[in-house]
C-alpha cells in the first residue's frame, strides 16, 4: 500500500516518466517479438506451399 500512496503523492513527475518508459519498453519488446513470429510464420507458410506443390505434381505424374 505504501507504493500506491507514493504514486499518489508524487509531485515531481518521476512516476509518469517511469510509466512512459515502461510502456515504451513493452511496446518495443512486443514489436520485436511480433516481427520474429511473422518471419517464422512466413517460413512455415512457404514450406507448406512447397510441400503442397510437390504433392500435386507427384499426383499429376501418377495419373499419366
Amino acid at each position: 500500500m505504501k507504493e500506491i500512496e507514493y504514486l499518489k503523492l508524487d509531485n515531481k513527475g518521476q512516476t509518469s516518466v517511469e510509466v512512459i518508459l515502461l510502456i515504451g519498453s513493452i511496446l518495443v519488446i512486443s514489436i520485436i517479438c511480433g516481427t520474429y513470429i511473422y518471419k517464422i510464420n512466413l517460413e512455415i507458410n512457404d514450406l507448406f506451399n512447397q510441400t503442397l506443390s510437390k504433392g500435386r505434381l507427384f499426383l499429376f505424374n501418377k495419373l499419366d
